[in-house]
């Protein structure tokens, strides 16, 4: 009951943006508003303030660093594989993609460690946690920038990338992290920023909220189970395995259960921006969500 009770304030923040929808009381014009602030603002302040919380140089989080960036691009990659046999549009395709490997490792995900297996793992699993949602949502930039270009010219997309806000904040948030200055000025930025990533998760639900309205699973539905079935089965199954034969870690269980996340709330807000199939995003953050109130349990009961 604890473990599905977590995901609740998910679908309460949801619902709330459908309901204020379907008052009249917003409409798309809030929503495309609430999506730029939270990609603009929110993501960014969230990605600098979780890097710059992370000590790189002790032997753990080098281990942690190491066998997180390996597996989630190799899962990426099996991803990008499978969809080039796919005979469907780029748009979906990139849809798809985006979908099923950014998970919400962040705000069910560190929840569910900190339930399942106990605080001690709470540190481990932010620094996974931060990796499994940063170097996803960074190869899909570069995939969304390059599979809608017909001439791809890969120069020009590096530069587009490496000016996206979402990039930037990972290179702002790492060089922080090597500056241990305690100045109260220092402390009043890093608690803005704080104040600023709380926001991104309840606005772009809300938003999503008030998108889904009128347009809940009446199409896709094949395409929204592909991408649960990636993003909760394949990935977790994938990294197990990886993680298991050559690592032989004892905090596999943090791997495992972060891979196992559902769709991340920040894909719609991509989708949003980048003019994606945000039907298709937003069926697949709520299906998958629904999907983890059965896969999560299982996993914690397996490695408990």
């Amino acid at each position: 009951m604890a473990t599905l009770l977590i995901s609740l304030p998910v679908f309460l923040i949801i619902l709330s943006g459908w309901l204020m929808r379907k008052l009249k009381i917003v409409d798309d014009d809030w929503i495309h508003i609430l999506n730029s602030f939270a990609y603009y603002v929110s993501l960014p302040a969230l990605i600098i303030v979780s890097f710059w919380e992370i000590n790189f140089l002790s032997a753990e989080s080098r281990h942690f660093i190491f066998s997180s960036i390996f597996t989630i691009i190799l899962f990426s990659f099996v991803v990008l594989l499978f969809l080039s046999f796919l005979r469907i549009s780029k748009n979906k395709k990139t849809a798809i993609f985006l979908s099923a490997t950014v998970g919400n490792t962040i705000y069910m995900g560190l929840p569910l460690i900190e339930l399942g297996f106990g605080k001690d793992y709470l540190s481990s699993g932010a620094l996974v946690g931060v990796i499994y949602l940063i170097i996803p949502l960074l190869i899909s930039i570069f995939v969304i920038r390059y599979w809608h270009d017909k001439e791809h010219k890969v120069l020009r997309h590096l530069f587009k990338f490496a000016k996206n806000p979402l990039v930037i904040s990972v290179f702002i948030g790492v060089i922080l992290s090597f500056v241990r200055i305690e100045f109260s000025l220092i402390e009043g930025i890093r608690k803005a920023l704080v104040m600023f990533g709380s926001t991104a998760s309840p606005i772009a639900l809300f938003a999503l909220g008030g998108f889904i309205y009128g347009r809940f699973l009446k199409k896709n539905l094949k395409q929204v189970l592909l991408i649960s079935f990636l993003k909760m089965v394949v990935a977790p199954l994938i990294i197990f395995l990886i993680v298991a034969y050559f690592y032989k870690t004892s905090d596999l269980r943090i791997l495992v259960l972060l891979s196992s996340m559902p769709v991340a709330i920040t894909t719609f807000i991509i989708a949003e921006k980048f003019n994606l199939d945000k039907d298709l995003v937003g069926n697949s953050i709520i299906v998958s969500t629904i999907i983890s109130f059965i896969i999560a349990p299982i996993i914690i009961f397996i490695f408990s």
